[in-house]
C-alpha cells in the first residue's frame, strides 16, 4: 500500500504543477480556464487525501462529488470549444447529474444504514459495488444519466471528426486532443458503474484510478498551444455570446479568423474579413484593439509568423523553402516575413529552419 501512497503523492505534485502553468500561461477564454482550473484542484485534493490519510472514510463524499464534477466539465469544454448553440443542454445534464449525485449520497447516508462504511473505497473514478439494496429510482436514474453523457459525447464527437469540413493545422491538433478526452471521458463514465471485481482486488483499482488520474493531467498539460495564445474574452454565464460592447459574436470571430485560418489569406484585410463576419470595419477594428491590444495587420502578421513557427517544426514541410514556407502562412514572399519575423519573434527565419533540420 506503501507503493500506492507515493504514487498518489507523486500525481499531486503534477497536479500542482499543471495547476500554476494553468495559471499563468493560459489566458483566456476565462470560463475555459476556470473549468481546467477546477479538474485539476479535483484531482490535486483528491491524490492528496489519499496519499495522506489511510481511512478516506470522511472523504467519501469529496470523491462521489468531483467524478460528476469532472465528468461535467469536460462536457463544457466540448460545448465552449464546438457546440455554444448546445450550451442550455450541457447546463442541463450537468446540473443534473451533479444534483443527483448529492441528493443520492445524502438520501441514501440517511435511509441506507451503513450506506457510509460501504462507500470506504470508494476513489473519483473506481467504484465499489456497494451491496446495498438502493431504491428503484436510484438504479435507473444512474445508468439513464450516465447513457445521456455518453450519447452526447459520441453525437459531439462525430460531428466534429466527420461533419466538421475544416482541415488545417490548428484544428488537426484540437481535434486530436479532443479525441484523447473523449477515450478519457469514456473511461471514466464506464467506471463510474460499480464493480464487484474491484472488492476482490482493491489495489488494482488504485492503481486504474492513478493512471486516469495521470491521463487526465496530461491531457491538461499538453493542451493545444493554440489554447493558451488565444485572446478570447469571455464573460462568466456569457460563453461565445455577444459581447455587449460588440456586435461581433466571439464564436465567429475564433472560427473564422484562427481555426480556419483567415490569417493565411494572402489578400487578408480588414475590410474583406468584416465582410465575412457581416459587420462594419470600424466596429472590427475597435474589438481587435480592444480584445488584443494590436491591429489588424499586426495580428495576421502575428499569427503568420507563430504559424510559421508551427509548421517548420512538422515533418509534412520539411522539402518546403523559406520562401515557400512563407506563401504557405500568407506571406506573399520571402522578403515580407522578415520584418514581421524579427518583431514577433526576434532573429532570421532560416535560423528556424535549419535548427528543425539538425
Amino acid at each position: 500500500m506503501q507503493l500506492v501512497n507515493q504514487l498518489y503523492f507523486s500525481v499531486f505534485v503534477f497536479a500542482v504543477i499543471t495547476f500554476f502553468d494553468l495559471l499563468i500561461k493560459f489566458k483566456r477564454p476565462l470560463v475555459l480556464k476556470l473549468i481546467l482550473l477546477v479538474l485539476v484542484a479535483c484531482l490535486g485534493i483528491a491524490t492528496f487525501i489519499h496519499s495522506q490519510f489511510s481511512d478516506i472514510t470522511n472523504y467519501v463524499f469529496l470523491f462521489i462529488l468531483f467524478k460528476a464534477i469532472i465528468a461535467s466539465s469536460f462536457m463544457q469544454i466540448f460545448a465552449i470549444l464546438y457546440f455554444p448553440k448546445y450550451k442550455t443542454w450541457v447546463n442541463f445534464i450537468s446540473i443534473l447529474l451533479i444534483s443527483f449525485t448529492i441528493f443520492s449520497y445524502y438520501y441514501s447516508l440517511k435511509y441506507i444504514p451503513g450506506y457510509l462504511n460501504h462507500l470506504k473505497q470508494q476513489t473519483i473514478v473506481i467504484v465499489i459495488d456497494e451491496g446495498l439494496t438502493l431504491p428503484m429510482f436510484f438504479k435507473i436514474a444512474k445508468p439513464v444519466l450516465i447513457l445521456t453523457f455518453m450519447l452526447t459525447f459520441i453525437y459531439f464527437l462525430y460531428n466534429i471528426t466527420v461533419n466538421f469540413k475544416i482541415s488545417n493545422l490548428y484544428f488537426d491538433k484540437i481535434k486530436k486532443w479532443t479525441i484523447a478526452i473523449f477515450i478519457l471521458i469514456l473511461n471514466i463514465l464506464t467506471l463510474y458503474l460499480p464493480f464487484p471485481f474491484y472488492k476482490t482486488y482493491p489495489e488494482l483499482g488504485h492503481y486504474i484510478t492513478v493512471y486516469l488520474y495521470l491521463y487526465i493531467l496530461l491531457v491538461i498539460f499538453y493542451r493545444p498551444v493554440f489554447l493558451n495564445k488565444s485572446a478570447l474574452k469571455i464573460a462568466l454565464g456569457e460563453n461565445f455570446n455577444r459581447d455587449a460592447k460588440y456586435a461581433i459574436s466571439e464564436l465567429d470571430f475564433i472560427n473564422a479568423f484562427y481555426t480556419k485560418q483567415y490569417f493565411t489569406n494572402k489578400e487578408a484585410s480588414i475590410e474583406d474579413f468584416a465582410q465575412i463576419l457581416k459587420v462594419e470595419s470600424s466596429e472590427l477594428y475597435r474589438f481587435i484593439y480592444n480584445k488584443y491590444d494590436m491591429t489588424f495587420n499586426e495580428m495576421v502578421n502575428k499569427n503568420r509568423v507563430s504559424y510559421f513557427i508551427d509548421i517548420v517544426n512538422n515533418p509534412k514541410y520539411n522539402n518546403y523553402t523559406i520562401d515557400a514556407l512563407a506563401k504557405e502562412v500568407g506571406f506573399s514572399s520571402r522578403q515580407h516575413l522578415y520584418k514581421p519575423f524579427k518583431k514577433f519573434h526576434g532573429g532570421n527565419p532560416s535560423d528556424i529552419v535549419d535548427a528543425s533540420n539538425d
